[in-house]
């Protein structure tokens, strides 16, 4: 059996991932404000998500920024090598608890030599229909070897 042929793919701008951002900060407030919590130390929570919301809506959902992820290559060994807004490439491997579903993947990943795995939001929106399900084979049938654990698919 032959390798599948890597999958490198550029994530773009998402819409989808601003809204769920923005909907997610929404919701967030408003139970924060139903708490009987003392008003400054409500404000200072909300304040905190909004922060949070406005990180996350510029690295993940619109692509900018040093720390945001903007292309992936993944081989057939679920090697990654990732390139980042500020133009560093990171090459690793894909963790088993990578996420492949039809509408959303969460790619989990460690970086050679790191402690600790990152993980990369990819919605449909962010790459043509094609790369996005050529992705999502090569994630979920990509293993080489036995310490990958088995495909989904026989899970």
């Amino acid at each position: 059996m032959s390798d599948a042929p890597p999958v490198d793919v550029a994530l773009a701008p998402s819409r989808t991932a601003l809204v769920a951002i923005g909907v997610a900060t929404v919701v967030t407030g408003s139970v924060m404000l139903t708490l009987p919590w003392p008003p400054l130390a409500t404000a200072a929570i909300i304040a905190t998500i909004i922060g949070w919301a406005a990180d996350r809506a510029r690295v993940v959902a619109l692509r900018r920024g040093a720390r945001s992820v903007r292309r992936v290559e993944i081989s057939a060994g679920l090697r990654i090598r990732a390139r980042f807004g500020d133009g560093t490439t990171v090459v690793g491997r894909v963790e088993p608890a990578t996420c492949v579903t039809w509408w959303i993947t969460t790619l989990v990943w460690r970086p050679e030599d790191a402690r600790f795995a990152r993980s990369v939001l990819i919605v449909p929106d962010m790459l043509p229909a094609d790369d996005f399900r050529r992705l999502r084979v090569l994630l979920r049938y990509g293993r080489s070897d036995a310490a990958q654990g088995a495909p989904a698919s026989h899970a």
